[in-house]
């Protein structure tokens, strides 16, 4: 028990200077009213909202008027200026939003009266002593979250700066405030107590010895003039401290509680105050700045020489930057190493051998087998099938390097394109129907309208110079590609036209109404209609099939010339997207995201091959033994048709919009 008597002896913060063993506590020296002043705080403080605690924050801290106090309470913050600090300030609560919470009247009236306790405690505090005051602040920081302690730093930097550029008359930044001395060897006053100003800070006295003052008054004559820093900046504060002709104890204590805006102003942290490109690393200054245009950054350069060095490197990152995307487009367009893109094999590729009347041959004495991982391939595929051997040719297509032509860089849900391997691209995502130079890259001034609802379905034919348009008004339409104009309409669609396809003079469409037709071009004579269950989603013809897949995921290929269903191929989960074939296979591709491949031999209906995606495939195409797919994840993909391995992957751009569609010409 002595000890601990000792020590609190030795620790006279919170001890009566008066009391005896009596009366410990005599409520009227300076220490009791600043325990009764702390305790009463606590009573109220921790109970308001968060905007009520950074207000009577930033007015305790406008009483601070010292600058050897800010320094001192500034040395103490600076731990706020790390990444965790950094980091609560980026956090928002979106659950608290200012001026939007509705409050009652019983939190109004519980309002004004914490706001007169705030002016009371801020009365007392501008006639405080700064002891009193240096006590009273630490305290309160220990009732303030980290948020509210780097606020507490941000308006200290602030009051710093003013402080020091209200002391030399000038608006300078705080680094120049107090190199001014006088030419001659004759000091001025002023240039006295700034000199003296400029040292290091000294440690703060927290407790003082029993009947000692810690801080001497500004009015009161030093016993030795500038024996310390600490008497210079109290006679600095006397000298310079008032504003407007008027000193801080003239206010009256409504004034002592400050308005919401001066508290943001205050708190910010930023704006004419703070340099925040100085505090950040310079990788991070760097992107910030190569973001803004080549007139914004000439100007960045007239802010600080730290600016100017940071807007030089970022126009020489650029400049190289660009430079090498030119080199890099060269190189890829040049390259001829790795994998020879016109690389071409002769293979033997087995097919269902059929009968004379269609049936396929079953191999004798064979049982099924399960296929493992290893044996996922076409010769497998045809296990208790008798097969013969077709010779195909096999290409690397698209496996080397590849360019992008960005032709517009908007993204567009409803636009339909289609592209012939010339020179133009016919677009549409409306009743309007525009073509794009892709040599040139612009618009070409011909628009196609007519339509009573929006295209959904587009077929450019640039070598006999005419375009295909399907639409949501039920009709197809014949276009000239040099006047606009159209020239005859295919009624008799009773849904919307989902696809075509066209094959020498040939037109098949599909509609929503379930129907796919065969026109004839040069006419408009509608030659077949083919019936599903479901809405068409695909359609494609050559010499000899018709293939159509529908909504429920039945794909049906039926005969040209007589119009009879050949097969119907059931596999897929969901809505069939997209279908290409050749004479020998067929692939599609679902909603479900699976690309399957069957055969188009005769009646042989099983499932070759299945290439899983990660979402619904859109596009397909079957090219020397390559599957192409565009998935809607933005990634077009190239398989090995003959084991089903993924050989490429390319992205179309960083968004990962989905490749709503595509075209392959030759290689």
């Amino acid at each position: 028990m002595e000890n601990l008597e000792l020590r609190l002896r030795n620790a006279p913060h919170f001890r009566c200077e008066k009391g005896n063993s009596s009366v410990p506590v005599c409520q009227k020296c300076e220490t009791c009213v600043l325990t009764w002043k702390i305790f009463s705080t606590k009573q109220w403080f921790r109970r308001i909202g968060e905007i009520p605690q950074r207000r009577f924050l930033v007015s305790i801290l406008g009483q601070l008027d010292s600058l050897y106090l800010l320094h001192y309470f500034q040395n103490i913050l600076q731990a706020t200026q790390g990444k965790d600090f950094t980091y609560s300030r980026s956090r928002i609560n979106l659950s608290k939003k200012e001026g939007k919470i509705g409050r009652s009247s019983l939190n109004q009236m519980l309002d004004k009266t914490v706001e007169e306790k705030m002016r009371e405690i801020l009365y007392w505090f501008g006639n405080s002593t700064h002891w009193t005051k240096a006590n009273y602040t630490l305290l309160l920081f220990q009732m303030c979250d980290p948020k509210l302690l780097l606020t507490a730093a941000n308006v200290i930097r602030v009051l710093i700066l003013r402080e020091q550029s209200n002391v030399a008359g000038l608006s300078q930044s705080a680094s120049d405030v107090f190199v001014f001395p006088g030419k001659d060897h004759h000091q001025s006053e002023t240039s006295q107590v700034c000199r003296a100003a400029g040292t290091k800070n000294t440690s703060f006295p927290l407790s003082r010895s029993p009947g000692k003052e810690g801080f001497r008054s500004p009015t009161e004559p030093p016993r030795r003039q500038w024996k310390s820093s600490l008497q210079c900046i109290s006679e600095m504060n006397r000298l310079f401290s008032r504003k407007a002709g008027r000193s801080k104890a003239e206010s009256a204590p409504s004034d002592l509680l400050v308005d919401l805006d001066v508290v943001r102003d205050l708190s910010s942290g930023a704006r004419k105050y703070r340099d925040f490109i100085r505090h950040l690393p310079i990788h991070l200054s760097k992107y910030i700045l190569s973001m803004l245009d080549k007139n914004s950054l000439n100007r960045c350069a007239f802010v600080s020489q730290h600016w100017a060095a940071l807007a030089q490197q970022v126009k020489k990152d650029l400049s190289m930057h660009t430079f090498i995307q030119n080199q890099i487009a060269f190189l890829q367009g040049s390259y001829t190493g790795g994998i020879e893109p016109n690389y071409a094999n002769k293979l033997l590729i087995p097919v269902p051998k059929m009968t004379d009347d269609g049936k396929r041959m079953r191999a004798k004495n064979q049982k099924w087998k399960l296929r493992m991982k290893n044996d996922y391939n076409l010769w497998t595929a045809y296990q208790n099938q008798e097969t013969q051997q077709v010779q195909m040719e096999e290409r690397n297509v698209f496996c080397g390097t590849y360019n992008i032509r960005i032709l517009s860089d908007t993204w567009d849900r409803n636009r339909i394109i289609h592209y012939s391997g010339g020179h133009l691209v016919a677009v549409s995502s409306n009743r309007k129907i525009q073509l794009l130079d892709v040599i040139q890259v612009k618009e070409v001034p011909i628009v196609f309208q007519g339509h009573a609802g929006s295209v959904r379905a587009l077929f450019l034919c640039e070598k006999k110079n005419f375009l295909l348009s399907g639409s949501y008004d039920l009709s197809i339409r014949y276009w000239d590609l040099k006047s606009g104009a159209c020239i005859r309409i295919f009624n008799g669609h009773q849904g919307t036209v989902t696809c075509m396809d066209l094959y020498m003079n040939k037109l098949v469409s599909g509609a929503r109404d379930c129907q796919v037709k065969e026109w004839d071009v040069e006419t408009g004579k509608c030659l077949k209609t083919l019936k599903h269950k479901d809405p068409i989603w695909a359609a494609r013809i050559n010499d000899s099939y018709i293939v159509s897949s529908c909504e429920r995921g039945i794909i049906k290929v039926w005969h040209t010339v007589t119009a009879q269903l050949v097969k119907t191929l059931i596999g897929h989960e969901g809505a069939v997207k997209c279908l290409c074939f050749d004479p020998w296979h067929l692939v599609s591709g679902g909603a479900d995201g699976l690309v399957m491949a069957w055969s188009m031999v005769a009646k042989y209906e099983r499932c070759l091959m299945a290439f899983k995606h990660p979402k619904e495939v859109l596009h397909v195409a079957l090219l020397f033994l390559r599957v192409i797919s565009a998935c809607a994840d933005g990634k077009i993909r190239i398989y090995n048709f003959l084991n089903g391995n993924c050989l490429k992957v390319m992205k179309v751009n960083g968004r990962g919009d989905p490749v709503l569609s595509f075209f392959i010409q030759g290689n």
